[in-house]
């Protein structure tokens, strides 16, 4: 039997997902975005690393009313400059 979810439903976990991901210290400022489909949580866009990969995931996971995340984040290594030391 389908299950149905209200509006007020609907509108309140996505609330909840937006403030679990905004929330996450080391995802708040990544490129995450994220679409709800009947409870289960599709996220997609880019981090810097698997560590905040995961926690996106965990995070979202957490929030009451969600039954599945489908996490297909990609991870994109920030681009850094080599520091070269000099020694005299």
């Amino acid at each position: 039997m389908p299950q149905h979810i209200t509006i007020d439903h609907a509108h309140q976990l996505n609330e909840l997902v937006q403030r679990a991901i905004s929330n996450s210290i080391r995802v708040s400022n990544q490129n995450v975005q994220y679409k709800i489909e009947q409870e289960q949580v599709i996220l997609t866009g880019s981090v810097s690393s698997y560590y905040e990969k995961q926690v996106a995931q965990e995070s979202v996971c957490r929030v009451k009313g969600v039954r599945q995340v489908h996490n297909q984040l990609i991870v994109e290594a920030a681009e850094r400059e080599d520091v070269v030391l000099h020694t005299n």
